[in-house]
Order: structure tokens, then sequence, then C-alpha cells
């Protein structure tokens, strides 16, 4: 079903429960609880199967309000003292709590059902099949995750592969959940996130929003060329394009788009040469972005950008595409940030750089406010910690990490939020690393530095290192800071290369 494109809902619902938040009870369905069945008649049901059957009828929205039927019901009060804890097979089974208990209606029908007075906690004969499906949810999550590790860039170092609700798109202020009933489509399968990131940002660019995510403003130079009706959907939170200081004829990738202030900004500095493309899954901001191309390609004498419609997670761009991806406050709204470092990593040529401005946190965000959708669209819900966000980076596989800039935004219900511009380096392990004689010696300030594979390299002393990390001491950001010499102890001294620095200090 896969290779064709088809989603079975009950199956990647069941996937989500095995994947889902942790310390999150998933306890029955949710019949009676968060859902009710109307029949034709008024008459008011646990669930859509259950129509029709007398003994299950609650009560008629021709005789009642529904609310109250819904606090009164015998029908519906058992049906919510009801929990997986009481179903005799699930006692000892540890994945109760992660599948639920299996399927209300399945349990009922199976143990008797209208004619027998079944019971909502009778054993679901799919239960085996529910063990199978979560050993096969627990392989594919293992699988993906080994995939997520980046081998070609040397990085030798234990990893988790992948934790639980690590990708879940929404955290719940709550300790126990309802699972949905097997016979209506799953709300938690459709896409949430992107959806409710589409609407949001879909209406900021039909009506400019003031005050959105705007704790940094691009330097006034840099919008002369640019028309005001994109400068006033300006919703970044850093200036990523100058830290990353495009030069003449290169390539530039700028996710999350927008309007396309961003890449308006990066047209000028990479010239008639270079390319700029912008990524966008908005229509609305991608149509800003697009009446706007014209007259800045009027101002600058060349058009040089393409917008493009995709999302982080599958950049629609050819593997090396770029010297440069940026991206301005857009990788918190994502709902697999993982998949994003690893897109941006690939998208990359060897030797690139990835300048990415965006919101963190002081800490983990707490689980009510990452439930909170206006939150999300605001860059508070989906902010990861610095830690992580720095780790998601190097785990992707990037090198010679740094934070550029850190300025403070604003605290919300006790947690503080930054803006970071950080930036890394793709440097890809090639086939044949060998030693041949190669030394390093570190020329300070530090008293000793320690690179990301575990070298340590004692200022002045002499380290011998392969031919890839020679490569990789010979290029930005560790030029200038190394001398590189073979066994004769004849020395290369290695320079810096600051022709790629922009005027507020960030080199490349």
């Amino acid at each position: 079903a896969r290779a064709r494109g088809v989603t079975i809902d009950n199956i990647e619902e069941l996937r989500l429960r095995f994947d889902g938040t942790p310390g999150i009870k998933n306890d029955l369905a949710g019949a009676g609880w968060t859902s009710l069945c109307l029949a034709p008649d008024g008459g008011i049901y646990p669930s859509a199967s259950m129509a029709g059957v007398p003994e299950l009828h609650c009560g008629s929205v021709l005789e009642a309000p529904l609310e109250t039927i819904w606090k009164t019901s015998p029908v519906l009060t058992d049906l919510r003292g009801a929990t997986v804890e009481q179903k005799v097979q699930c006692r000892s089974c540890h994945l109760k709590f992660l599948c639920g208990g299996g399927d209300l209606e399945h349990g009922y029908w199976a143990s008797g059902g209208a004619s027998g007075r079944g019971s909502v906690l009778g054993h679901d004969p799919y239960c085996d099949l529910y063990k199978g499906l979560a050993r096969d949810a627990f392989d594919e999550l293992a699988v993906e995750g080994r995939a997520s590790v980046q081998a070609r860039s040397g990085f030798d170092r234990p990893v988790v592969l992948r934790g639980m609700g690590e990708r879940t798109l929404h955290d719940e202020p709550a300790i126990v959940r309802t699972t949905h009933s097997a016979c209506v489509l799953s709300e938690e399968v459709a896409d949430r996130s992107r959806a409710a990131v589409r609407e949001f940002y879909g209406h900021a660019a039909e009506e400019p929003q003031a005050e959105l995510c705007c704790p940094v403003r691009p330097d006034p130079e840099d919008l002369a060329h640019i028309p005001p009706e994109v400068v006033a959907r300006f919703y970044g939170c850093g200036s990523p394009v100058a830290s990353a200081a495009p030069r003449s004829g290169e390539t530039l990738v700028d996710l999350g788009s927008g309007a396309g202030i961003d890449c308006f900004i990066a047209a000028r500095r990479v010239g008639a040469d270079g390319r700029v493309f912008g990524i966008d899954m908005t229509d609305q901001m991608l149509g800003v972005a697009r009446e706007s191309q014209p007259h800045v390609a009027e101002a600058l004498g060349y058009d040089n950008v393409e917008f493009r419609k995709g999302v982080l997670e599958q950049i629609p761009l050819e593997t090396g595409t770029a010297h440069i991806v940026t991206s301005n406050c857009v990788i918190n709204l994502s709902p697999d940030k993982p998949a994003v470092f690893r897109e941006i990593w690939r998208v990359l040529a060897d030797g690139g750089r990835a300048v990415i401005a965006d919101i963190v946190a002081d800490g983990e965000v707490p689980p009510p406010m990452r439930a909170d959708g206006q939150l999300w669209g605001e860059c508070i819900s989906g902010a990861l910690s610095e830690d992580a966000f720095l780790a998601g980076f190097e785990r992707a596989g990037f090198y010679g990490v740094s934070v550029l800039k850190r300025d403070f935004w604003r605290e919300v219900e006790g947690t503080r939020f930054y803006s970071l511009t950080v930036r890394g380096f793709k440097f890809e392990k090639k086939a044949g690393c060998r030693y041949i004689g190669q030394f390093a010696v570190y020329l300070g300030p530090m008293k000793a530095v320690v690179d990301e594979e575990g070298h340590l390299f004692p200022r002045g002393v002499a380290v011998e290192v392969c031919t890839d990390t020679a490569a990789k001491l010979s290029a930005a950001p560790y030029a200038g800071s190394f001398t590189l010499m073979d066994a004769t102890g004849t020395h290369t001294p290695v320079a810096g290369d600051d022709s790629c620095c922009g005027t507020d200090g960030g080199c490349c």
C-alpha cells in the first residue's frame, strides 16, 4: 500500500500510538468521551457501529439537549468508567497503554453483541494483529532512526536511533488519552501541524502581522531594492543571509522563504552569475513572492531567483545543489526537525555552509504550551531547546557548528525564548581516508581544542591526522587556526579566507 501511496488509516493511527508522547497513556476508545453518534432519527449512540442497538441507545436530541444526554446517560456513564485495566487479557500486557486495549466496538460485538448483551470490555479478537503491527512499527522506527545517522559525515559516536515521541506533531496537556474508533477516520493521521501552519501563514500573507516573530530586523541597506509589501511580511527572527555572507556566483537556498525577503536580499549579494532558490509550502506566500519578483529583477538588472513549492522535510532540489542554505524562523514549525537537518545536509555541496536563524528555548517547552496551536504559529510551541537545536546540527553531520548570534526574544509562562543564528559546514568523508604522515598544529588562542570526532589538539603540539581531517582543517571554519606539516617537518600554513566575511563580522 505504501509503495502505491496509499495510507491505511487504522494502521497509521496505531503506529502513532506506539510513537506518541512519552508518559501519555492510551486507555480505550474515545466513544462517549470525545465522540458520539447522532442517528437520522435523533437517537444518540456511543459510536457509528453501535447505532440502532436498543441496549446502547443513550437518548434522543428530540427529547433532551445533547449535553444533558452526554452527562446523564447510564450507557455513557458506564462506558466512561471503563478502563483497559479491567480487561482480563490486557492486565499483564506490556503494550496495554500503547495500543489502548483494542477497539471497543470489536470487543462488544465479539462478546455477544446486541443479542447476547455484549460488553465494551470484551476481548478484541484482533489483539494478536495489534501485537504484530506493534513489532512491525518498532522495527520500522528503528530502521528510520538508523537511516537518520549521517554515516558520511565522519562522526563516530553512539546515538539513540529513535526516542518515543521524537516526531509527534503536537504534545498533549493530558496524561491519559483515548483512541479513535476503528470505523471512522483518524484526526491524528491528518497532517494537522502543516495544515495549521499553512492556514496561519496563509492569513499572514494576505494581511501583514506587524508583531509576528520579528525580534531582529534586516539591515535597511539590504531592503532598498525590495517592494514594501514584501518587507511588511517579514516574519523572520534574524538575518541569516548577512551572516552567511554570500559571494558572487554562489547558489543559495532559503527554506520557508515566505514572501521572499531573504531570497531578494541574497539575489543582490550573489550577483547575476549566482542563483537563489526559495522553498515554501504556502500558496499565498509564494503568490506574494512571485508577484514581487519582476520588481526586484528590474531594480537589480537581472533575475536570478526561483521559487518552488515544497516542504522542508523533502526539499525539491537535487543533492549538492547549494553553496549555502539559510532559513529564517521556520525549522521550529516543522513536525520532523531531524529530517529537515538531514535535507539541508543533502542539498549542500561538499564544503557548503548552512546558516540558520530560529527560535530556541532555555529548556524543554512544557507540554501544555506545545499543545497550543496559536503559539505553534508564533514560533513558540515547536521551538527546540538550545542544546537540542545544536545537537540536531551535529547529528545531521555538520562540522564547525558555531553560534553567531543570540538575542533574547520573549518569556512565555516562565520559559525564555531566544533568537539564535547558527552556522555549520558540510564535510563529507571520502572513501580511502588514510594516514600518510600529515600532522596538524593548533595555533591558539585556547590551550587546547577537541574537534567533533574527538581529536585533541593541544596548542603548539603536532598531532598526526588522516587525509580527511587534514582536508577539513584546511577549509573553513578551521583555516587560520592550524598549520599542517608533513613527516619531514615542512610546515604548510593554512590561511583563513576573509573574502567571505560580512560586515557583521560573520565569516564563513
